[in-house]
């Protein structure tokens, strides 16, 4: 069946229907290897995997080049259509149907699959974003029977880590995202809904009927343009989305997220997975988090001990940064297919078996460890000192590995809601390392900065401010930006975090600030592993908004969804440092004569290669398509 080349032709069986414990039908496309004149074997039996999407499972052949990879290589791929999405029934409602709730379509779909003739009964499953989150809530449910994953990057998490909330804080991507969705999502809520959404959608310049993450690479600024102006309640398009409306309903209940949370569920996977992820993705948390638990606590010893971890230097649409960093494109899919091989087809690894590879920027170049995080990564606290006034103002303060002794003067900047401080990279969407100098001279600001490094310095974990503050208003955005500062001026972000004041004492019960009074705020950054070369400095930004990443604090205590600018206040924020109130970041530095293990790029891929931001080159034939009748009946 192989064809000249050592592999197989394709067919695809388009709209396969499985069936799900309510009666909703999900629309799938089945890709089979065949012959060079198209025949296939009909009792022929094929390991499968499966990718679960909301985007359309065509978009998934043309732009991730999956199921024609896996096909060609022996597998059967089956591409199917979420939960009231492309040709499938039901009522899409992201994320909340896939795990352990009174609906569990991944559980259905498995296990309907392994009864098919064309399964030999051994099943993985791949995809990135939304369709890691679909793979991530499958492997935790009770009686998931999948033997093998590769999970990119996890939409999972949303009311803590993630693309609705992060500490309190509406991630700006989520009000993208939505929009880019609700022509899919007002499918299945109604004609009306249908209607307000296109009369929305020609109001705002926006085309009626595009979907998925084509739209949302190409809207840009556009949502946050339309956004202006409204609340979160009445952002045109959005208000008309019944679950952005339930998001907002239930900003502060953490059980509504429930079906969506891995916390307490790692010890249900079975399956060994290989984690891929990238520090400036918006999910990186939950890979790192998934990676860690599952190798603590999953079911059995070979899961534990089958946990991988991949994390390179990307953001969640990486092409725009890879110049930064020599060897950082990595053919994935080709990854996901010797990990399908090896624990699908028995075939050992071609080379070493890494337990985590780890993109070390700075030094540009991807080490293997044997465990994360780092055990001997040693957590050093950087104490901020008086004087961090923006640069234009006065200068730097300092950053320093002393505590400070005695009262030191508290340094202040007065924060506005309606000039908010811009967004330069981050764990975003379109985020990545990028220039921080735009916003040097604002006076919004503070800057800590150490003295030159007279050696590399090597920070790799997970990092942790500790913030003494003090606002004049009832609520307040404490952003934390960790720097690196180039001999030549320029200025890199590296990690960053945020916390809300109303949930300084609890995520669930808000509570307004007493203005002028101190609190204490942890703040957890995002990972990172980069070397701060010797000639740089190190810099920590604080500043009290950070738009379009994150939405904006009106700094009020009022209903944050339902706020506009007219509720918009402007408030004097303070950082103290005084002896008893030491503000501090707390960073993993990795000794100087600890072993490294530095390796060549996992995968490589050449410029046109595979990544899964990038488009797939038409290097093969596309898949010959049969009818559904040709294929073998249950």
């Amino acid at each position: 069946m192989r064809n000249e080349h050592g592999g197989y032709e394709v067919a695809v069986f388009r709209g396969l229907t499985t069936p799900m414990r309510d009666g909703v039908a999900l629309s799938g496309d089945l890709y089979l290897p065949v012959t060079a004149s198209h025949d296939f074997a009909v009792d022929a039996r094929y390991p499968v995997v499966i990718v679960r999407t909301p985007y359309n499972k065509l978009f998934v052949q043309g732009s991730f080049g999956t199921p024609t990879c896996l096909a060609r290589r022996g597998y059967a791929v089956l591409v199917q259509d979420v939960r009231g999405t492309g040709g499938s029934g039901g009522r899409f409602d992201p994320m909340m149907n896939e795990g352990w709730g009174e609906l569990q379509d991944g559980i259905d779909t498995v296990r309907w699959v392994k009864q098919q003739p064309w399964c030999n009964g051994r099943v993985g499953t791949t995809g990135q974003s939304y369709m890691g989150g679909t793979q991530m809530l499958h492997l935790m449910t009770e009686g998931n029977e999948v033997d093998a994953a590769f999970v990119q990057v996890p939409a999972v998490n949303p009311f803590t880590n993630g693309w609705i909330y992060r500490a309190g804080v509406m991630d700006g991507t989520s009000l993208g995202w939505t929009m880019a969705m609700a022509f899919v999502a007002a499918l299945s809520l109604g004609e009306e809904v249908i209607a307000a959404v296109a009369d929305d959608a020609r109001a705002t310049g926006l085309p009626a009927g595009a979907a998925g993450p084509q739209m949302l690479m190409a809207m840009g600024g556009l949502p946050f343009q339309i956004a202006q102006g409204h609340s979160l309640r009445n952002i045109p398009i959005n208000r008309h989305i019944s679950f952005w409306n339930d998001w907002l309903d239930n900003r502060d209940n953490p059980a509504f997220f429930g079906n969506a949370d891995m916390e307490g569920r790692f010890d249900k996977v079975k399956a060994p997975v290989l984690h891929f992820s990238g520090w400036y993705d918006l999910f990186n948390d939950n890979t790192l988090e998934a990676f860690v638990n599952i190798s603590r606590h999953g079911a059995t010893q070979a899961a534990r001990d089958g946990q991988r971890l991949v994390v390179g230097p990307w953001s969640h649409e990486a092409s725009d940064m890879l110049c930064h960093f020599p060897g950082a494109l990595v053919d994935d899919v080709a990854m996901m297919a010797a990990w399908m091989d090896r624990h699908l087809l028995g075939i050992a690894p071609n080379g070493e078996d890494h337990r985590v590879t780890l993109y070390v920027m700075g030094e540009n170049r991807w080490r293997a460890e044997q465990d994360w995080p780092l055990a001997d990564a040693q957590p050093t606290l950087f104490y901020l000192h008086s004087g961090g006034s923006a640069n234009g103002a006065g200068g730097d303060g300092r950053l320093s590995l002393f505590p400070p002794e005695g009262d030191q003067p508290v340094d202040s900047y007065i924060s506005d809601p309606r000039n908010p401080v811009p967004s330069l990279g981050g764990n975003s969407l379109h985020g990545g390392p990028a220039d921080q100098r735009p916003n040097d001279h604002r006076p919004d600001v503070l800057f800590y900065t150490t003295e030159v490094l007279e050696e590399d310095m090597e920070v790799t974990g997970p990092i942790c401010a500790t913030l003494y503050a003090q606002s004049s208003a009832r609520d307040a955005d404490w952003h934390v930006k960790l720097i690196d500062v180039f001999p030549d001026g320029r200025s890199y972000n590296v990690a960053n975090g945020v916390t809300r004041a109303r949930y300084r004492t609890s995520r669930s019960t808000p509570e307004p600030l007493a203005p002028g009074a101190v609190e204490r705020y942890e703040i957890a950054l995002s990972a990172t592993s980069n070397i701060f070369k010797k000639g740089h400095c190190v810099r920590v930004v604080i500043s009290s908004s950070d738009y379009p990443n994150c939405e904006i604090n009106p700094q009020d205590f009022v209903d944050l969804s339902a706020a506009t600018p007219e509720d918009f206040q402007v408030a004097r924020q303070s950082i103290h440092h005084a002896e008893a109130r030491p503000s501090a970041i707390e960073l993993p530095l990795v000794p100087a004569d600890r072993p490294r293990r530095w390796i060549d790029t996992p995968f490589p891929s050449a410029a046109s290669g595979r990544f899964y931001t990038r488009p797939v080159p038409l290097e093969e034939s596309p898949p010959i398509e049969l009818p559904l009748e040709r294929l073998p009946k249950a």
